[in-house]
């Protein structure tokens, strides 16, 4: 056998295990968005940060950053959520040093790192939040729970999170799509 037959064979066995481990990866992906879904609170988090690969129709899910607070009332200040969103990105890119107010120095540090990490949840310094409990959270967003498989223009994105498990996957939830009232049978004859 000669030295370009082994190469051909050895590519296409790298070749092979990249699909297996490919699908391995997907499988557990997809039992831990199933866990978070089943077990998880399903609420919204407000976009922060997220690739411009998904604001454009696609398959490829990606991670995204999001604010979520566990309070209910301050989730669903949209005015102060989208406000403090565009605070936060404002910090992308300054040097935490270079900060005067030490709060806005952590969120700075914390937008530095660009690595998503599953399940990381950075509580936010509350001289940052006025003093209300919110996260920077690394997000997943599965396009098939998209309306047409992207983000729009909405901050607010339907979520679910599994509070008190620090290192759950969070991630974007199926938006429920009001049903059809169905007809009975003996609506539709006239006789």
């Amino acid at each position: 056998m000669g030295t370009k037959a082994i190469i051909g064979i050895v590519i296409g066995v790298v070749v092979v295990l990249a699909v297996i481990l490919g699908i391995i990866l997907t499988i557990r992906l997809n039992k831990r968005r199933d866990r978070v879904l089943d077990e998880g609170e399903h609420t919204h988090g407000w976009l922060v940060q997220a690739n411009n690969d998904l604001f454009e129709k696609g398959d490829m899910d990606l991670p995204a950053l999001i604010i979520i607070s566990p309070d209910a009332e301050t989730n669903d200040d949209e005015a102060f959520m989208t406000e403090l969103t565009e605070d936060i990105m404002t910090l992308k890119g300054q040097d935490p040093e270079d900060v005067d107010d030490d709060g806005e120095a952590k969120v700075a540090k914390l937008m530095a790192d660009e690595a998503y990490i599953e399940g990381r949840r950075d509580k936010l310094p509350k001289s940052f939040t006025d003093g209300k409990t919110i996260y920077l959270v690394h997000f997943y967003v599965f396009r098939d729970h998209l309306p047409g498989k992207r983000l729009g223009p909405n901050p607010k994105i339907p979520c679910a999170i599994i509070w008190d498990d620090p290192e759950s996957l969070v991630c974007t939830r199926p938006v429920s799509k009001k049903k059809k009232k169905k007809r009975r049978k003996e609506d539709d004859d006239d006789e």
